[in-house]
């Protein structure tokens, strides 16, 4: 009994480290510019995922894409969707 609830153990932190690790570039970007800003990692995961979930995945994508993202203009609500999502992650 105690090598199956060890084993249990073993195998949920080895599926919360593979998770963790399943962020995309793009997240994982968003995350290091978040950081280096000043906020902490589990804030700037939280202000990534309210971002997205608004807009889209792919959205997401082509911000983070240069080229992309020189002639694409954002969406007029795109600098309130992202303050809201800093206080509502912040509290």
């Amino acid at each position: 009994m105690k090598y199956q609830t060890w084993f249990g153990v073993i195998v949920i932190a080895f599926s919360s480290t593979l998770l963790t690790a399943c962020d995309s570039k793009v997240k994982r970007d968003f995350k290091a510019g978040c950081q280096a800003g000043g906020l902490d990692r589990s804030t700037c995961g939280c202000i990534y995922d309210k971002v997205e979930a608004h807009y889209s995945p792919e959205f997401m994508q082509q911000m983070a894409d240069v080229t992309v993202r020189e002639t694409m203009q954002p969406p007029e609500d795109f600098n309130v969707v992202m303050a809201h999502a800093v206080q509502q992650c912040q509290s």
